[in-house]
């Protein structure tokens, strides 16, 4: 049997192409290799608790609630208010007038620093100006009134107006964010402070967007894993098919097969490749290829194979004998948070070096100690899923997940000395200590239990090289689109009829960028 097209990969690049296509009558097949689709947006129950083991939330960007009403989805979407906190001063944004009073907050910490502060407030507001198209408008590709030219049209050209000009504008604010904070301020505290949850060499239009992308978070009821069920369904009312525990293992290009690790082979008319960008390379028989086809697949598999992914996130999953309000006294329930004004300075960045570059066994008492301190400075993620929805924990009771971002090279090397258990719960235990010490008090004392996610969990877990959870790293340079001019080529592949789609095709990478490549390339698929 040749299916019109096979999707590999269910994550939410993955579930969109395909439900676009069976939307339109294609016979698809979409090729999961976990039990469970949703790839980094996932959720999971423990002794009554449910926690998200990806994203923690949903960014809409004129995307989600679109896909959601033109899918004709049955989920309540619920609010996400963020929290900033530094140290005892935690406020909530609101929209962006926030922006003044994280202005206020930011002058009361650095008295001196007043005129650095007013002027990355200002290209924090500049930049969300730019970025409204992006967060705040509803992607008019995704309404229904497409059905109706006539009627869409208007709503289309004003659309594209405003994001050609935006584009324009942030295309030429591509530096890393530390350059242009280095441009503003010599304050190497505030600057942390500014950054030092991005990872590093964040493109500074991306960055410091963020006051937009917090007044767009959503969280879906039921959990993030509740939305990717939906979207599921979804595509199986419309005709098409999901396997799981299904993983591909060989790709013939020539014969437009695909195998899986029990044997089994699939035909296909053209292919959206929506898994890891590294796998498909590593995976794919060129051995039918001629020259002519063999040489830009070469040049393409040895740019790919080369570069590495962006820092990945280490995680604790916990639950607390106490009730949520105890937790929403002292913010919201999902809070970016800073124990201490002073910021990680060197310790994330040429300390870390220092660390990776020795080639002897890195002394455990030397990885301890640095890891004492880098949790102390550093900036953590906090999500309190009870206090978006109170069916995610029981009457009472609390789940947490605490997250920071993490390296893989050090965990990979920790791994390889012996010791990866003991580090994992060194590591819980210096983000307890410090959490319980500062937004929480006493939060250490009334826990129920608690485990670990690694950089190298979410690489066995989700297939994702080197844990990488928004893709390439912007450290050097990457081998995908990174113009969004360009976005619609980015789902290209030198393979025949083999497009990609996902965070490791396009660069800055996110939810809402998985979700427009899967549009982009089921668009190319349905093209004759």
């Amino acid at each position: 049997m040749v299916r019109d097209v096979i999707v590999v990969g269910g994550g939410i690049a993955g579930l969109t192409a395909a439900l676009s296509l069976a939307h339109k009558g294609r016979d698809v097949l979409l090729l999961e290799k976990n039990e469970h689709c949703g790839g980094l947006m996932n959720s999971f129950e423990r002794d009554g608790f449910r926690f998200e083991g990806g994203a923690r939330a949903l960014v809409n960007a004129g995307l989600v609630k679109p896909l959601i009403k033109e899918f004709g989805l049955d989920i309540d979407v619920l609010p996400n208010p963020i929290s900033l906190g530094i140290e005892d001063r935690i406020l909530t944004v609101r929209g962006e007038e926030s922006l003044y009073e994280y202005s206020a907050l930011l002058k009361g910490l650095y008295p001196g620093s007043e005129s650095e502060v007013d002027g990355i407030v200002r290209a924090i507001r500049d930049i969300v100006e730019d970025m409204k198209v992006l967060y705040g408008v509803d992607n008019p590709l995704f309404s229904k009134k497409k059905k109706n030219p006539l009627t869409l049209a208007p709503s289309v050209l004003a659309w594209a107006v405003r994001f050609l000009r935006t584009m324009y504008r942030i295309s030429r604010m591509d530096t890393p964010f530390e350059e242009y904070l280095d441009s503003i301020s010599s304050n190497r505290s505030l600057k942390d402070i500014i950054g030092q949850h991005f990872f590093r060499k964040t493109p500074v239009f991306f960055a410091l967007s963020y006051f937009a992308l917090y007044n767009d978070y959503i969280y879906p009821k039921g959990g993030v894993g509740a939305f990717i069920r939906k979207l599921v369904d979804a595509i199986s009312e419309r005709g098409g098919e999901v396997r799981v525990r299904t993983e591909i293992v060989r790709v013939d290009p020539r014969g437009k097969t695909v195998t899986d690790s029990a044997g089994g082979a699939y035909r296909y008319k053209k292919m959206i490749w929506a898994g890891d960008l590294k796998t498909l390379y590593e995976v794919t028989d060129d051995s039918g290829f001629g020259e002519r086809e063999r040489a830009p697949f070469a040049r393409s598999r040895e740019k790919i194979l080369r570069h590495k992914g962006a820092e990945s996130v280490f995680s604790v999953f916990l639950a607390a004998d106490l009730p949520p309000e105890w937790f929403g006294e002292r913010a919201g329930g999902h809070v970016f948070y800073t124990p201490d004004r002073r910021g990680l300075g060197d310790i994330h960045t040429s300390e870390l070096e220092g660390l990776l570059h020795r080639r002897e066994t890195i002394r455990k008492e030397e990885v301890l100690e640095w890891l004492k301190r880098f949790c102390r400075y550093n900036t953590f993620e906090i999500s309190i899923p009870a206090l978006r929805d109170p069916d995610a924990a029981p009457p009472g009771r609390t789940g947490l997940v605490i997250s920071a971002l993490f390296d893989y090279e050090l965990t990979e090397r920790i791994r390889a000395d012996g010791w990866y258990d003991e580090f994992k719960r060194r590591f819980e235990d210096e983000i307890l200590a410090t959490i319980s010490s500062s937004i929480y008090p006493g939060l250490e004392e009334r826990i129920l239990f608690r485990f670990s996610s690694s950089p190298l969990s979410i690489r066995s877990r989700v297939g994702s090289s080197e844990g990488s959870i928004v893709g390439w790293s912007f450290e050097g340079d990457i081998p995908v689109t990174k113009s969004m001019f360009r976005m619609a080529d980015s789902v290209k592949t030198p393979l025949p009829d083999v497009y990609a789609a996902g965070k490791w095709v396009y660069s800055p990478a996110g939810g809402p960028t998985a979700i427009m490549t899967g549009r982009i390339a089921a668009a190319r698929c349905l093209k004759r």
